[in-house]
């Protein structure tokens, strides 16, 4: 299907705030500032924001380092079980408790980063 070449111009006055917002959004989804306001006054679909995709890759990461945290926490906890370890003023129960909620805010995070795909 060829593409119809466009022919017309319309001049839009914005303030330097308007005009820096559009510059962004336009920015984070990777296209022109005029395809970004061509998609939004024509109901096109936006291409998938670069924004979020940036931020769901953090999340992931986070939930990786989150989880090896967890696993060499437990790790350390199994080899040194038998063994009188000063933890100052927690003791074994509240380094459970620890551990489980290093689980629950890598499930969490994992939760979140699935919900933006």
């Amino acid at each position: 299907m060829k593409k119809s070449r466009q022919t017309h111009h319309i001049d839009t006055r914005l303030t330097e705030e308007e005009y820096q917002i559009i510059s962004l959004k336009a920015e984070n989804y990777g296209i022109k500032k005029s395809q970004f306001m061509r998609n939004l006054a024509l109901g096109y679909p936006l291409p998938p924001c670069r924004a979020d995709q940036r931020v769901m890759m953090e999340l992931i990461t986070m939930h990786k380092n989150i989880n090896r945290l967890g696993g060499l926490f437990k790790l350390w906890l199994m080899i040194h079980q038998d063994t009188k370890v000063n933890l100052g003023n927690r003791s074994y129960t509240s380094i459970e408790q620890l551990i489980d909620d290093i689980e629950t805010t890598s499930q969490k995070i994992l939760t979140i980063s699935q919900k933006l795909l």
